[in-house]
């Protein structure tokens, strides 16, 4: 597969909506949250606090296991693992 390519993947619609509707949350809470720690002088446990109550661990990981699924199923597991490899780690 090049870069470019036309191939599509593809999720159930109940699986690309709830990825939507979780990554949609979490962007505006993101935002939300790190404006009132940045300018409204909130602690960093207003994040820790909806990480938490939000399960937003569990529901990303979620997210990120329906879209490399959906890789995996054109791509093949080798080329997914490999893109899975190139994150960020913040401990390595």
């Amino acid at each position: 597969m090049t870069e470019g390519s036309s191939e599509r993947c593809h999720l159930t619609v109940d699986e690309a909506i709830e990825v939507a509707a979780d990554l949609n949350e979490f962007v505006v809470a993101f935002d939300q949250i790190f404006s009132r720690i940045t300018f409204g002088g909130a602690s960093s446990e207003l994040l820790t606090s909806y990480m938490i109550e939000r399960n937003v661990r569990q529901r990303l990981a979620s997210a990120r296991s329906s879209i490399f699924d959906a890789l995996e199923r054109v791509i093949g597991q080798e080329v997914s693992d490999r893109i899975a490899e190139q994150g960020y780690r913040h401990f390595d």
